[in-house]
């Protein structure tokens, strides 16, 4: 029995339109009535998830959502911050040095602004993806006020993968960093993962490994598919993660993927 459904958003739950589809929605709210808790699990910012943890209701029932790739976890009903990892000072200084010298911008989020070293096309383009603005911030190792909870790197797709080759070998263990997105890599403090933070959620319910599911569709989806009982990769999933997935979907994000496991899983439809 499904107790906890942890689902991703970008290429899972949302549309390319970046829209939750009808069939989608209601049959998340069914599964809500039968008692399962909805966990909203992304590498977006708290802020950025909002939106979405709105149109469900969420906000008017218990639920959770994981933010930053599993740095930080906070409760719908009521509204608290449960769990937050940040980059400590002097590694996110060395992080910037690096990444200076690979020639690659750095990007961290403040409320609802990015903060980027400099001018590049693809913070654009998460500006489009999250709703935020842009704020060009050269002098970050010194001008940032905060503790970050991830950085992202915007950059070519190609150079992105010598880049993280080469965070991995200088930084080991002291980081968790992967490809988000093709054009995006993302560097966590170690301890953050979507795994670990499903983890916590699911051990503060007292529910099982084995009545949790968690879908996704991408290398920052592997912790938490690896974690639940239930792991299931989309169709439009990269190949290591239906590798690692006990299900795959048949249809895409476009075609209610979702939709389709949880009525086949939970609410028992065909």
């Amino acid at each position: 029995m499904i107790q906890l459904l942890a689902l991703d958003l970008d290429d899972t739950l949302l549309r390319e339109d970046l829209s939750i589809s009808p069939r989608n929605r209601d049959t998340l709210r069914a599964a809500e009535d039968l008692g399962v808790r909805i966990v909203l699990a992304s590498g977006r910012t708290v802020a950025s998830m909002e939106r979405f943890a709105e149109e469900l209701g969420m906000f008017d029932r218990p639920g959770y959502m994981i933010s930053d790739n599993g740095s930080t976890v906070t409760s719908t009903q009521p509204r608290k911050l449960l769990v937050q990892h940040t980059l400590s000072r002097p590694l996110f200084q060395s992080l910037l040095q690096t990444f200076e010298g690979l020639g690659l911008p750095v990007q961290v989020y403040q409320d609802r602004t990015i903060l980027v070293t400099k001018e590049n096309p693809i913070t654009g383009t998460d500006m489009k993806l999250s709703g935020f603005s842009r704020t060009l911030m050269p002098d970050m190792a010194e001008a940032l006020p905060f503790d970050p909870t991830k950085l992202v790197i915007p950059g070519d797709p190609a150079f992105l993968l010598t880049a993280l080759s080469a965070i991995r070998q200088a930084y080991g263990a002291q980081v968790n960093t992967f490809i988000s997105k093709p054009y995006f890599l993302e560097v966590l403090p170690t301890q953050a993962d979507k795994g670990t933070a499903l983890h916590y959620v699911a051990d503060s319910l007292g529910i099982p490994r084995d009545n949790v599911m968690a879908m996704g569709d991408a290398a920052n989806d592997l912790g938490m598919i690896r974690y639940a009982g239930w792991g299931v990769a989309m169709a439009n999933g990269t190949e290591e993660l239906k590798q690692a997935a006990r299900l795959i979907t048949q249809f895409s994000h476009e075609n209610d993927g979702v939709a389709e496991i949880v009525e086949r899983y939970i609410l028992k439809k065909g």
